[in-house]
């Protein structure tokens, strides 16, 4: 290669390296005007956003399935006409006035049986709203010696005091 050749091609060379430098700076400018904040901020923001919606999202699905729970929890009974539902069961006031034998066959053809109570809740719910009447339950016993008995044989076992009971009209109860 001649010298003039050399010359040309190291001015050439100089220019290309003159213009590699010039853009980048321009790109340095164009990234600042895009973003005047450093990469490592850029990451952080990112991984805050990314947080946030994470967790968004996991709010959404547990509250969805909380939603979802409560509304079961809080189906009541679909009770059939002229009965009064509490909870997942079904009461019947009977006007009818017969012994405990007879309110629980009049229950037993309703496919029902004397009510019962298993929380202080449905027993205070019995109390008001079977005002000055008083019902029969599904509480027996053979006599003060033995236990109180449901009707399905099982032992009253609660220490709720039993002021609820036994004279006339029958209360029938469905459990749905």
């Amino acid at each position: 290669m001649c010298t003039a050749e050399t010359a040309e091609a190291s001015v050439g060379m100089l220019s290309t390296t003159d213009r590699l430098k010039e853009g980048k700076k321009l790109q340095g400018k164009c990234l600042r005007i895009i973003s005047p904040e450093s990469p490592a901020k850029l990451y952080c923001c990112y991984t805050v956003i990314a947080v946030l919606t994470a967790a968004v999202i996991a709010l959404s699905v547990a509250l969805s399935v909380k939603k979802e729970q409560v509304s079961i929890k809080n189906t009541c009974a679909a009770c059939p006409r002229d009965w009064i539902g509490f909870g997942s069961k079904c009461f019947y006031f009977s006007e009818n006035t017969s012994n405990w034998t007879f309110s629980q066959t009049f229950c037993m053809e309703r496919e029902a049986q004397l009510a019962r109570f298993d929380s202080l809740e449905e027993l205070n719910f019995l109390k008001r709203y079977k005002g000055t009447f008083d019902y029969w339950i599904g509480l027996r016993r053979n006599s003060p010696e033995h236990p109180w008995r449901w009707t399905d044989n099982t032992e009253y076992n609660s220490l709720y005091v039993l002021k609820l009971l036994f004279l006339l009209p029958c209360s029938c109860v469905v459990f749905a």
